[in-house]
C-alpha cells in the first residue's frame, strides 16, 4: 500500500522539448482597451482578447454544485470471453450519445498516407482529430535503432502536415522541435497504439489566435494520416509495417475561451484493498451523514471541484459505477509496463461507460518496474494526453488513480476543514485525480522530472535542470538522469518555479497547492469534454 508523503504523478506521455519563455508581446505596444490583432500588438504583460488589449484573461465563476449519482451498471457481470481475433482488437467506438451530433464529422476509415479534409466553422474554439485503428490492421509496436541498440515504441497514430486554410502548416510530425514549444501552433506527443487524439489549441501561440480573433481559422483544413510504423524509413525502424487503417472523426467545439464550462466525471471503484472493504459505488453514493465512505467521497468531489473551479471548469455530474468481482480481481493492482491492447491498463479503460466526460478508475496500486525513484511512487496515469473525450471505451479511455489514502486522516478532523493535501488522505486522492483529469483535458507536466521537458504555455513556471538542480548534479543534466524534486522548483531560486502547480510532475504536501494558470484554464475549457 502507498503510505508516503511524496507521491509521483506519472503521465502516459512526455511533454515536448524546450524551455517556455516565448515573449509574444511587444515591448512598447498598444495599451489596455486599444485594438489588436494578436498579443504581440499589445504592451508587454497584456493579452489580445477579441481584438482588444486586456490586462487579464476573463474567467467565470462556478455557481452550481456537483451532483453525485449512482450509475446503472455498464460492465458485464462475467469476464468477456473469448479474446477477439485479432488478439484484443476493438471495434471502432462510437461517439457518446450526449455529445452534440452537429459537432461531429465522421470521415470514415482510411489507410495511412491518406490526405483527409475537414471543415472548421466560424467561431470554433477547438477541434479534436480522433483516430481509431480498424480491425487490428496496424502493428502494436515498432523497433528503432538508437545508439546501436533496438528500442521498441508503441505504434502511435497521428495527423501530420496539418494545414489550416491558406496552406498554413500547423503541425508536422517530423519537424524539428524548437527550443521553445510555446511558439508552436500545435503540440502532439503520443505514445499509445490503436487510438490517437490531437486537440487544438494547446499552445500559447494557438491560444492567442483563438483569443484574439474569436476562433481557429475557419474553412477547410487538411492533414495526412500517419503512424509510427508508416514513418519507419524516415525514423530508422528495423522493419516497415505501413498497413494501418484508421477510422477518423473530427470533433469541433463552438464558443469562446472565456467564461466557464462544465465537466462531468465517471468514477469506477476497482479495489480489493482490505483497508477499504466498503469502498463500493453503493457506499460512495449513500447518505454521508451515516456512511463514512459517502462522507469521504463527498469530500473528494468537493476538493476536486475547488481545484478546477479556479479556472472556470465546473464539476457537473459525477456518475459512480459499480464494478463486478472479475474486474476488481483483474485490475485492482494495475500493471502499466505494457501498452499493447491485451495488457491490463488498456483492457481496463475499454470498460468506460458511454459518456463524454473524464473517466477515473480507482485502483489499489499501480505496478511498474520503472518507478521514478528518490522516494517517489506512481499514483496516477492517463491513457493519453488528451484523453479521447466523447469517444469512450477505447484502449485509452481513462485515467487510473491510486486510492490508498482515501479516508485517511493524519490528524483528527483533517478532512473536515479546508482542503489539506498534507493531512487529509482523501484530499490527496482528489489532487491526484485532478492532475490526471488535467492531462485528460490536454495539459502536460509543467516540468518533467528530468528538468529538460516543459509544457508549451508561457504563463506556467518552468524548472530547468541546468539551472535548478543541486550544483553537484548539474553536469549530469544532459543525460536526463537527474530528478528535480519540489524543493528545487519552489521559486526560491529565480527561474526555478512550478512546484505548486497542479500539473507539476510530483505532488508534495509541503509545496503542492494545485495552482493553475490562466492559459492552462483555457486549454482545459476548450476540450470537447467540457460543455
Amino acid at each position: 500500500m502507498v503510505r508516503t508523503s511524496r507521491l509521483a504523478l506519472l503521465a502516459a506521455l512526455v511533454a515536448a522539448c524546450g524551455n517556455p519563455g516565448f515573449d509574444r508581446r511587444g515591448p512598447s505596444g498598444r495599451r489596455v482597451g486599444e485594438r489588436c490583432n494578436s498579443a504581440s500588438d499589445c504592451q508587454q504583460g497584456l493579452y489580445c482578447v477579441e481584438q482588444t488589449c486586456a490586462a487579464t484573461l476573463p474567467v467565470g465563476a462556478c455557481t452550481t454544485t456537483a451532483q453525485i449519482v449512482l450509475a446503472e451498471p455498464v460492465v458485464p457481470a462475467s469476464r468477456p470471453d473469448p479474446i477477439p481475433d485479432p488478439p484484443c482488437a476493438l471495434p471502432v467506438r462510437s461517439i457518446a450519445p450526449s455529445f452534440p451530433a452537429a459537432q461531429v464529422q465522421d470521415k470514415g476509415a482510411h489507410p495511412v498516407g491518406s490526405v483527409i479534409q475537414f471543415e472548421v466553422p466560424e467561431k470554433t474554439t477547438s477541434f479534436s482529430i480522433v483516430s481509431q485503428e480498424v480491425d487490428g490492421s496496424a502493428v502494436n509496436d515498432v523497433t528503432l535503432k538508437q545508439g546501436g541498440q533496438d528500442v521498441s515504441f508503441p505504434n502511435t497514430v497521428q495527423p501530420t502536415n496539418l494545414l489550416a486554410p491558406g496552406s498554413v502548416q500547423y503541425y508536422d510530425d517530423l519537424a524539428a522541435i524548437p527550443a521553445d514549444p510555446s511558439t508552436l501552433f500545435a503540440q502532439y506527443v503520443g505514445f499509445q497504439p490503436s487510438t490517437g487524439v490531437m486537440t487544438l489549441p494547446n499552445t500559447s501561440r494557438a491560444l492567442d489566435i483563438v483569443r484574439s480573433t474569436g476562433g481557429l481559422p475557419a474553412g477547410t483544413w487538411q492533414f495526412t494520416l500517419t503512424d509510427t510504423a508508416a514513418e519507419c524509413k524516415v525514423l530508422g525502424c528495423t522493419a516497415d509495417h505501413a498497413n494501418g487503417i484508421y477510422d477518423v472523426k473530427i470533433l469541433t467545439r463552438p464558443g469562446t475561451l472565456d467564461g466557464t464550462g462544465t465537466l462531468d466525471a465517471d468514477v469506477y471503484f476497482v479495489s480489493q484493498d482490505p483497508d477499504h472493504p466498503t469502498l463500493t459505488a453503493a457506499d460512495a453514493t449513500a447518505d454521508p451523514a451515516t456512511n463514512d465512505t459517502a462522507r469521504h467521497f463527498q469530500r473528494f468531489v468537493s476538493t476536486l471541484s475547488q481545484l478546477f473551479s479556479r479556472v472556470g471548469v465546473c464539476l457537473g455530474t459525477v456518475r459512480v459505477h459499480a464494478m463486478p468481482d472479475w474486474a476488481r480481481s483483474d485490475f485492482h493492482d494495475l500493471d502499466i509496463d505494457k501498452s499493447d491492447p491485451c495488457s491490463p491498463m488498456p483492457r481496463l479503460f475499454t470498460l468506460a461507460a458511454p459518456e463524454s466526460g473524464v473517466h477515473l478508475f480507482f485502483v489499489d496500486t499501480i505496478v511498474t518496474a520503472t518507478a521514478p525513484g528518490g522516494g517517489a511512487v506512481i499514483v496516477g496515469i492517463d491513457g493519453s494526453i488528451p484523453g479521447p473525450s466523447a469517444v469512450p471505451g477505447t484502449l485509452n479511455s481513462g485515467a487510473a488513480v491510486v486510492l490508498a489514502n482515501f479516508g485517511l486522516e493524519r490528524t483528527a478532523g483533517a478532512c473536515s476543514g479546508p482542503a489539506d493535501v498534507a493531512r487529509c488522505g482523501t484530499d490527496q486522492v482528489a489532487y491526484i485525480a485532478a492532475h490526471e483529469a488535467g492531462h485528460w483535458l490536454g495539459l502536460y507536466h509543467t516540468t518533467e522530472s528530468s528538468g529538460t521537458f516543459f509544457d508549451p504555455l508561457t504563463d506556467t513556471a518552468s524548472c530547468a535542470c541546468d539551472t535548478c538542480a543541486p550544483a553537484a548534479q548539474r553536469a549530469q543534466c544532459p543525460n536526463g538522469n537527474v530528478k528535480l524534486f519540489s524543493s528545487s522548483c519552489s521559486g526560491k531560486v529565480a527561474g526555478c518555479g512550478g512546484a505548486d502547480n497542479l500539473m507539476f510532475w510530483l505532488v508534495d504536501p509541503d509545496f503542492s497547492t494545485g495552482a493553475l494558470s490562466p492559459q492552462q484554464g483555457e486549454v482545459m475549457r476548450s476540450n470537447p469534454a467540457v460543455h
